[in-house]
């Protein structure tokens, strides 16, 4: 067979999603055409499909060896060394796309991710404003953009990146997720200003943990675990969060809903936590996650852009309240890790923990059946 009817058979194969077959009439072409350069781009691509990283990458460099001005293969590089965690060279690889295809607006919006995770935000924001330039609609350019001007507190605009966002794609929810976070900030910092401007002259008991972390327990009523099974849900793969593996968690608003029992549980929780806090409470965050086989929690906190600008991170406390446990009786039994100090929780069915938002924690579960809590994240408002 010659160059051209292997191309035109690998083409069909690719129609038929038959990627493996496919990746070895392109490697019959490259025996009679070494420098065939779209010919290591598609097996690049294949091999990024099939999540085979390291060959891609190859593929990739090889195609750009033999044809240095192919944006499209500098641009999936770059997508290769994203996935690897090679930020660094990422970089390099969109630039070089857009060196080649300036108006390149995937490039540039890839690039501004790329740059987020480098730290250097600034230029995010420039990449992440010069694709939304190239192409208005594109709705998670606004989404990135909105998360950089966050990080430049840059709140107002962020605010506006959102909306756009969500007007662009209906069903966009780490995007509703932000803005209402940013509102529910807004609506906090009213509440300390009007709590500021009265003068308290003898506080008491000082304001805090009494200790840290603080457990107590709560019954777990089943039609609760019922409810929270019944509430819209994200799956925790289609996320890019602290969160790993196989399960589900709701958006950051879940004691809005008007569930009786939920309303019941807000009441229960809010009267737990300002005994342990003594302090009146603004609740910023409310929400349930599901873990499954697999799952977890990374090594994280709760403070953020807002906490370190408004200067709020010792007011600020997290709340974890555990409605099943699961199965236990595995390696990764679901311990609630809390660093520094290190120490160790294993919760049974009830049990609440509260410890500042300061605190590092993670958490890994293996066990077959569900694990579901409710996790809280609010404010002192003296």
């Amino acid at each position: 067979m010659t160059v051209e009817q292997y191309i035109q058979q690998a083409k069909a194969l690719l129609n038929k999603d038959k990627l493996e077959d496919a990746n070895i009439v392109f490697k019959k072409i490259l025996e009679l055409e070494p420098t065939y350069y779209k010919a290591h781009v598609n097996m690049g691509a294949i091999s990024l499909k099939l999540g085979k990283l390291n060959d891609a990458e190859i593929s990739f460099k090889k195609a750009i060896e033999f044809k240095p001005e192919f944006e499209l293969a500098h641009y999936n590089l770059g997508v290769t060394q994203a996935k690897l965690n090679k930020f660094h060279e990422a970089e390099i690889s969109y630039k070089n796309a857009i060196k080649y295809k300036t108006d390149y607006v995937e490039a540039h919006s890839n690039l501004g991710s790329a740059l987020l995770k480098l730290g250097k935000t600034d230029e995010a924001e420039i990449s992440f404003k010069k694709a939304v330039k190239l192409k208005p609609e594109f709705a998670i350019a606004h989404y990135n953009l909105g998360c950089a001007q966050e990080k430049l507190n840059k709140f107002d605009e962020a605010e506006i990146s959102y909306k756009k966002a969500i007007k662009l794609k209906s069903e966009y929810p780490e995007a509703l997720n932000n803005l209402k976070r940013m509102i529910r900030q807004n609506q906090l910092l009213l509440d300390l200003q009007e709590v500021r401007k009265i003068k308290i002259s003898d506080q008491g008991n000082k304001v805090g943990l009494t200790s840290n972390p603080f457990i107590s327990k709560r019954k777990v009523e089943k039609e609760l675990i019922a409810e929270i099974y019944k509430i819209k849900s994200i799956e925790i793969d289609n996320t890019k969060d602290i969160r790993f593996g196989n399960g589900k968690f709701s958006d950051y608003e879940l004691f809005e809903n008007n569930s009786t029992i939920l309303k019941r549980v807000e009441k229960d929780l809010t009267k737990i936590i300002s005994e342990a806090i003594k302090s009146d409470i603004f609740i910023i965050d409310s929400f349930f996650n599901i873990l499954r086989t697999g799952s977890g929690l990374a090594s994280h906190h709760h403070i953020n852009n807002f906490d370190r600008k408004h200067n709020l991170g010792n007011q600020k406390f997290s709340l974890t309240y555990y409605l099943t446990v699961g199965d236990q009786n595995c390696s990764e039994p679901g311990i609630l890790k809390l660093y520094d100090p290190n120490e160790e929780i294993l919760p049974s069915e009830g049990t609440i923990v509260i410890f500042p938002a300061t605190r590092m924690h993670s958490a890994s579960y293996g066990g077959e059946t569900d694990r579901v809590m409710i996790g809280v994240n609010f404010y002192t408002l003296i």
